[in-house]
């Protein structure tokens, strides 16, 4: 009994041997059958001689064998149903899936150390910045309380310093007075040098002629008298009487002729009659 089994199943045709049966029958070449399924004529023999393992997997394999039934107009499910079921999966690939699920695993661990990374840095980075800008509350009032005191200090120089300018514009003053003084002493000396001269000429007695300046203001001054020698000149300050001789006319100048009181031999020159807060320039004496 077991006997007449396997002699039927010894005599049942496989998988490869049918495709091949159904191609010579249809009279077609190895070439001709591969050339629309996309295949080598090695592939078409290897399918032919049942090494399916060598056609890759067993779905591919299943492909191949319905087109190749397709182009002969075969029936291609009672030949599929003759395709041995795929092999259980071996323990190799058990342990291949498990180094790739490892794998995975460690590229995972590793993606996330590194982000754990950069977060961590990012934080120190902020709390490092902080941290250096952050002043405590004691230090900004330190701080407040120096720029206070400086404030202070230089408050307190600043009456100094006006004092400074002050007092140099004291010795300026004093200066120019010295200045004016000394034109002043310079032109009665040369009075005086002279008069000894006109005291022996009558005839320059009688032209000489004497200009008494008294300032109530600030005023600016310029005298020339008529041989063109400049006997007067510069700033003088209020309250100052300024006395020169010459020989007449006397070509004058001033910056404030209302705060000025002119005589001229003891006879009072009016200059009011010319326009105020401008220079005054006129002739002494005065032409009526």
């Amino acid at each position: 009994m077991n006997e007449e089994n396997t002699q039927t199943q010894s005599e049942q045709p496989t998988v490869g041997q049918i495709l091949k049966n159904h191609r010579e029958q249809a009279n077609v070449s190895i070439a001709t059958i591969a050339a629309p399924l996309k295949l080598s004529e090695l592939q078409i023999k290897r399918l032919e001689n049942d090494e399916f393992a060598l056609l890759g997997p067993i779905t591919f394999v299943k492909g191949y064998i319905k087109n190749y039934c397709r182009e002969l107009k075969v029936d291609s499910a009672p030949i599929l149903a003759m395709m041995p079921a795929p092999p259980e999966p071996t323990k190799p690939a058990n342990m291949q899936s498990f180094s790739r699920r490892t794998e995975k695993e460690a590229s995972d661990s590793r993606l996330m150390f590194f982000s754990y990374l950069i977060l961590a840095i990012v934080i120190g980075s902020s709390a490092l910045w902080f941290w250096q800008n952050a002043t405590p509350i004691e230090e900004q009032t330190s701080k407040i309380n120096v720029a206070n005191s400086i404030m202070s200090e230089r408050q307190a120089a600043q009456p100094s310093i006006l004092q400074q300018q002050q007092q140099a514009e004291i010795n300026d003053e004093s200066l120019l007075e010295s200045k004016d003084t000394l034109e002043t002493s310079t032109s009665s000396e040369a009075v005086t040098e002279t008069a000894p001269i006109t005291s022996n000429n009558e005839s320059q007695e009688d032209v000489s002629s004497t200009i008494v300046m008294n300032f109530n203001g600030e005023s600016w001054v310029e005298i020339y008298d008529g041989e063109g020698e400049k006997i007067a000149f510069g700033v003088k300050k209020a309250g100052y009487i300024m006395t020169v001789s010459g020989t007449p006319p006397f070509s004058v100048v001033l910056g404030k002729h209302d705060a000025v009181d002119i005589t001229l031999n003891g006879e009072p020159v009016d200059v009011s009659a010319f326009p105020k807060n401008r220079l005054a320039k006129f002739t002494l004496p005065l032409a009526e």
